[in-house]
């Protein structure tokens, strides 16, 4: 296989494919539905490439399979497509769904004029993530039936459906309900300690708890009444009569599945627990099909005669979700929403860093002086200083004086290092170890409460906020920059700047507003502004890049025109990284290289929606 910094060079997407909703065998491969886009194995389970946006799909975040033979069907986040046996993806419908309703024996044309029948009669506007002939359950905890006008709510999302003769049978993440053909709901019995998810075989289906705890789902019901629990309420359909409870029994040798399992799904051999499969199985399993797993956080896993062995490579990125971009000693770092930081080494592998090495795996910022790597987290800074991870925060071990928890940035400015929380920023000098304090600088009183971001370069500061617009430090006094004078909005998402004293500063949903030193240019919408609500800027030679949650865009300064950047591993941009004329972008689904340089000089003639001061 390609090492990852080439597949980096030629792919130009690399994602993380370790968490696994779905697997299905087909076309001579076995398929996994990750969270990266689709990976594929050969049966003896060596992986051969995975699908990403470049082969067509609408998103790389895949939650369910289907297969009726001759083609694939894929719900993502973005909308659901089929592929044929040679994996070319075809648009099927541009909806929303986490969940296929069952293909059974249906031909392609058949599946896909009910999945078209289905859609239509969906009720707008919802998540769904379960289906079953007669009803569809969404992620807001919602259960409709389908053709009727007849609605319930239940606590949590709904994870499972089977139709009764005349109800149905519910699982959500927090309980198991049967509705009868009254509409009247009844919990069933007792389940697990939740959130709960739902085994389906050919034994029965089982009700699988988050701490391994499993209890067959009875059919039965008892004698005795019992209420519906609190949150459980229908929605359209009084709830006359009585209700009884379905009981819940526990087998015996279940309680070996994996704390924090959410499906299992023994599709070639029926019930697990029956075949003495489940205390083997891969810890934090979430679908098994045969001799295949896949888990929630370690990939793909094929069963030997030894054992289980995990076939999905490892050495990948850590996290799909990425927030901030730097290099380190050459080394490309990556700081992810919710799984820690890593950076690529020279063999193209990426070597992750969670807690306890960083005080949180929620990054903000990212920064390199040569010698020091600054990782500002949610619960303070995480130092790497060549040898060892060391932790500074507020509360905790702080020779730095932070003033409070959560560090918003770290960057190299005039003076040192920066390290910005919200109540000012510590300057520290650059390759110390332990950290040394140049000198506290305390925000100006009375300015917000409410800091957002931060980014200095050369002997500037600036702050954002959600509130109060922009602050600037220029190594004598702070400069206060607002809305209607300066900026489009005072809540401010995202911030770049450089020693040239040049800003550019994204707002929560209304464009962006560009300094070049001396004015500001407003920019609220534009044609090539996919959309305002901005959470990622970075400035580039003549102007800046800008990420939107629709996808990223050029703006020219010279000019005042927004150009329309690519298509990238997600729309969700939040993270940019200019290198050159291409630039490193960091999505809600995996990272992206892609040019950034119009090829030919647009019109000087600004567009409407820019103005200037």
């Amino acid at each position: 296989m390609l090492s990852t910094l080439t597949a980096l060079a030629l792919a130009a997407t690399v994602t993380n494919t370790e968490t696994v909703h779905d697997l299905e065998p087909f076309g001579g491969h076995v398929v996994a539905c990750t969270e990266g886009g689709l990976e594929l194995f050969t049966p003896a389970g060596r992986p051969v490439r995975v699908l990403t946006v470049e082969d067509g799909l609408p998103g790389h975040f895949c939650r369910a399979l289907e297969s009726t033979g001759d083609r694939l069907f894929v719900a993502t986040d973005e909308g659901l497509v089929s592929l044929d046996t040679g994996f070319r993806v075809t648009p099927v419908l541009d909806v929303r769904w986490q969940a296929l309703p069952a293909a059974e024996d249906a031909s392609t044309p058949d599946y896909v004029s009910r999945l078209e029948s289905l859609a239509a009669v969906l009720p707008p506007g919802a998540t769904y993530t379960a289906f079953s002939p007669r009803f569809a359950g969404t992620a807001e905890g919602r259960l409709f039936e389908l053709g009727t006008s007849r609605a319930w709510a239940l606590p949590g999302p709904v994870r499972f459906l089977s139709d009764t003769r005349d109800g149905v049978d519910v699982g959500t993440s927090e309980g198991a309900f049967s509705i009868d053909g009254r509409g009247r709901l009844a919990a069933v019995g007792t389940v697990p300690t939740g959130p709960l998810s739902f085994s389906a075989t050919e034994h029965g289906v089982h009700v699988v708890g988050s701490d391994g705890d499993v209890r067959a789902w009875g059919a039965a019901r008892s004698d005795a009444a019992a209420s519906a629990p609190p949150g459980a309420t229908t929605l359209t359909e009084a709830n006359n009569g009585d209700t009884h409870a379905q009981g819940i029994s526990r087998p015996d040798a279940a309680a070996s599945i994996p704390s924090g399992a959410t499906v299992l799904n023994d599709r070639s051999h029926g019930d697990v627990r029956a075949r003495g499969i489940a205390p083997s199985v891969p810890a934090g399993a979430t679908v098994l099909t045969g001799d295949w797993a896949g888990t929630r956080a370690s990939g793909v896993f094929f069963r030997e005669s030894k054992g289980w062995r995990r076939v999905t490579p490892t050495g990948q990125l850590c996290g799909n979700h990425i927030t901030a971009l730097a290099r380190h000693q050459g080394r490309l770092v990556v700081g992810t929403f919710d799984r820690g930081v890593c950076w690529q080494r020279t063999d193209g592998r990426w070597q992750t860093f969670r807690t306890p090495a960083l005080p949180s795996n929620q990054v903000l910022g990212l920064t390199s002086d040569g010698q020091n790597l600054y990782v500002a987290t949610t619960y303070g800074l995480g130092l790497h200083d060549g040898k060892t991870w060391t932790q500074v925060a507020y509360g905790g071990r702080n020779p730095v004086a932070l003033g409070k928890l959560s560090v918003l940035g770290a960057s190299r400015v005039e003076e040192g290092v920066a390290l910005v929380d919200g109540r000012g920023m510590s300057v520290v000098t650059p390759g110390s170890s332990p950290l040394s304090l140049v000198r506290r600088l305390p925000l100006p009183e009375g300015w917000s409460d409410h800091p957002s971001v931060a980014e200095g370069a050369g002997r500037f500061l600036w702050m954002g906020s959600e509130d109060r617009g922009l602050l600037r430090w220029d190594g004598e006094r702070w400069q206060r920059f607002h809305d209607g004078r300066d900026l489009t909005d005072n809540w401010v998402t995202a911030l770049s700047t450089d020693a040239e004293g040049r800003a550019i500063a994204g707002t929560c949903q209304d464009g962006f507003s560009y300094f070049d030193g001396a004015r500001w240019t407003r920019v609220h919408t534009a044609p090539g502004l996919p959309s305002p609500a901005i959470v990622a800027t970075a400035l580039v030679p003549g102007g800046a890049l800008v990420g939107t949650l629709l996808g990223a865009s050029y703006f020219d300064a010279d000019t005042g025109a927004v150009h329309a950047l690519p298509r990238l591993a997600d729309p969700r941009v939040y993270a940019v990284l200019p290198e050159g004329d291409t630039a490193l972008f960091g999505t809600e689904g995996g990272l992206s290289l892609a040019p950034w340089k119009p090829s030919a000089k647009p019109s000087a003639k600004p567009p409407a929606a820019v103005s200037r001061r």
